[in-house]
């Protein structure tokens, strides 16, 4: 009797008892280790690991685990991966579009999911892109899990501008010269960065050699920014027309932000990861360089566009229609970014060459000598 229960407790304490959650929910694409599985474990220890969450449905795992003896065992624990987050829906409260231009209403709307699936946004509501007026629209986006986010939009059609008569260029051209007078009245005087450039501050924007900032220290005013200006516009599309001759698709993902959609998408990422995760790759409302009308994603919002033959192009052409990559690889403490091969700034030919160094770029910080950080 005695040696029955010797033997007993001997491999009782060989054996580590673990006691796993029931009923355990874990939401898709997100980063959970083992640990949240396990409940209580004595007498030993086991492996956290990360578990599988890049799907919906039912899951399990193979938990090693280790006594305190050495004895090694596995622990198979059970858990649901669910979606319960709705899509991440861009878009304008108000797109403004030319009557003759030729539009497509997708190209002013982003969605992104947790899931990482493609999704189509739906647009419901009458409209005539060649008829001059508002309409009022509803733009959803819904994922496979049947969460669901709607908004209200405004499609503003614009008839195109008439051309001014010589007598009212030359009005336009005095109001514009006084106004030009007025906004020099506001420049404060100039200081310095580490490099020794002047940064000007007119009207709220700030100005740093010439160039347009907004970064985590500067900032934009809330009323800054329309769309993308015709600048960006045009040179895109000569890049974009460039890359479909050498067989290549480029696209813009998503483009201008308002500040007020950028208050929007930056709770939301707040919401799903935390403030502290979220400053990593996305910017607070007024420093997103997508408000400045200067900037772009291209084609995939994802580490694996890196992979991709067109982001491969971009690398060796971008900087000749005077776009950079705005957020290089290992250099997330001077941009206050992470490595993003979809961001594009354009700054010009002649500084996007400087700036690509052989292909291996310069940030705007390293170039003007200015960090990117909140105060």
């Amino acid at each position: 009797m005695i040696l029955f229960l010797g033997i007993g407790l001997f491999v009782y304490l060989k054996t580590p008892l673990v006691e796993a959650r029931e009923n355990i929910l874990i939401e898709v694409n997100s980063n959970i280790k083992a640990s949240s599985l396990i409940k209580n474990i004595k007498l030993g220890s086991y492996e956290n690991t990360t578990l599988d969450t890049s799907k919906v449905g039912e899951k399990e795992i193979k938990i090693k685990t280790k006594s305190f003896l050495n004895k090694k065992g596995t622990k198979t624990v059970s858990y649901k991966v669910v979606d319960t987050n709705a899509p991440l829906l861009e878009v304008e409260a108000q797109i403004n579009v030319q009557q003759e231009e030729n539009n497509n209403l997708l190209d002013y709307i982003f969605v992104k999911d947790n899931s990482k699936e493609e999704i189509e946004p739906k647009i419901t509501g009458d409209y005539d892109l060649k008829k001059e007026g508002k309409y009022k629209l509803k733009v959803s986006a819904k994922d496979s899990s049947g969460n669901e986010t709607v908004k209200d939009v405004v499609l503003n059609v614009i008839a195109p501008k008439k051309v001014e008569s010589n007598t009212n260029n030359n009005t336009s051209s005095n109001t514009s010269k006084e106004n030009n007078q007025k906004e020099n009245n506001t420049i404060n005087t100039p200081k310095k960065t580490k490099k020794g450039y002047d940064i000007i501050e007119k009207d709220g924007v700030t100005y740093i050699n010439g160039i347009l900032i907004a970064n985590k220290t500067y900032a934009l005013p809330k009323n800054y920014g329309q769309g993308l200006t015709s600048e960006t516009s045009a040179a895109f599309t000569k890049m974009q027309t460039a890359a479909k001759e050498a067989g290549l698709n480029i696209f813009i993902k998503s483009g201008f932000r308002s500040y007020q959609l950028q208050t929007e998408v930056y709770n939301n990422w707040v919401k799903l990861n935390g403030q502290a995760r979220a400053d990593t790759y996305s910017a607070r409302p007024g420093h997103s360089e997508h408000q400045s009308g200067l900037a772009m994603d291209i084609n995939l919002i994802e580490q694996e566009f890196a992979n991709t033959e067109e982001f491969k192009w971009l690398q060796k052409n971008a900087y000749k229609y005077g776009f950079i990559l705005r957020y290089p690889k290992e250099k997330e403490s001077i941009t206050g970014y992470i490595y993003e091969p979809w961001h594009y700034r354009y700054v010009g030919v002649s500084l996007a060459e400087e700036l690509y160094n052989n292909g291996n770029w310069i940030t705007l910080e390293e170039y003007l000598g200015i960090d990117s950080k909140y105060k």
